[in-house]
């Protein structure tokens, strides 16, 4: 947060600098509307609080913060306007860095408070343990857990894209919910789940249903129980060979290393 401006203890007038804390102090507690958040810049996006959101983030709101943190990119639709390419080498119409917005750490908190909103509209039931995955995961899911007062660890990586479970024995009348920061496919979900429950020398409990920040899958379901989000981007992938955009003359650019570009054609 920014320091207050005015409380210098040189000035000569006492009463100024007073008035001025108190008038400020009112701006940053003041609860912004969904039309307010929209424009808020980076750094009075960083003054909000968890208490600013007792309520469901609209779809605009989570996008304008998501962009301002330098995390979200969508194509622009037209076919001349560069396009990401993926450290996989997959081409791709859209790019989400969700670590860009959870390092601050208030809208980490505010982003778990939204999983939390959404968790309770589909289960109401006891959760004993967060888990996530490394790295964002294991951030995002430690604040869902802060919030549920449940116990919390994450997954390490192993050997090639498997996830191991270290550290402690879960019992198996406890009951786990997986969290992520992005889902595209179900790949770390299961690489999580099957650390886990092998790292564990009891049956696992999990709740049914999983929980990620941003959904960018065509899947909706694992292991027959639903993925609950707070956003969905409908981002698509291609192999060079097959992609529209590189085909109709589209440039391909590494999102890190060229955000600039990549926003300044978005926003054209």
């Amino acid at each position: 947060m920014s320091p207050i401006v005015g409380l210098k203890l040189h000035t000569p007038v006492p009463h100024k600098p007073i008035g001025r804390s108190i008038h400020m102090k009112t701006e940053l507690n003041k609860v912004p509307g969904p039309e307010s958040a929209v424009l808020m810049d980076l750094a009075s996006i960083r003054r909000l609080t968890l208490g600013d959101f007792g309520r469901d983030m609209t779809p605009a709101e989570f996008r304008h913060i998501f962009e301002v943190c330098d995390a979200l990119w969508l194509h622009s639709g037209d076919p001349k306007a560069p396009h990401a390419e993926l450290t996989s080498g997959r081409c791709s119409n859209g790019f989400v860095d969700v670590l860009r917005v959870l390092r601050y750490s208030n809208l980490c908190e505010i982003m778990a408070g939204q999983l939390v909103r959404q968790l309770r509209k589909h289960y109401d039931g006891n959760v004993d343990w967060v888990i996530g995955s490394d790295h964002a995961g294991a951030t995002l899911s430690f604040a869902v857990a802060a919030q549920l007062k449940a116990q919390h660890d994450f997954t390490e990586k192993g050997e090639g894209k498997t996830q191991t479970w270290k550290r402690f024995a879960i019992q198996p009348s406890e009951i786990v919910l997986q969290v992520e920061d992005l889902i595209t496919t179900t790949g770390t979900l299961q690489a999580v789940r099957e650390g886990v429950r092998s790292g564990n020398p009891n049956p696992m409990s999990f709740a049914p249903l999983s929980l990620t920040l941003v959904h960018r899958s065509p899947t909706y379901e694992f292991e027959g129980a639903p993925i609950v989000y707070v956003a969905h981007y409908d981002i698509e992938s291609w192999d060079p060979k097959d992609c529209p955009l590189c085909a109709g003359g589209s440039e391909r650019l590494r999102p890190k290393q060229n955000w600039a570009r990549l926003v300044a054609a978005m926003r054209t």
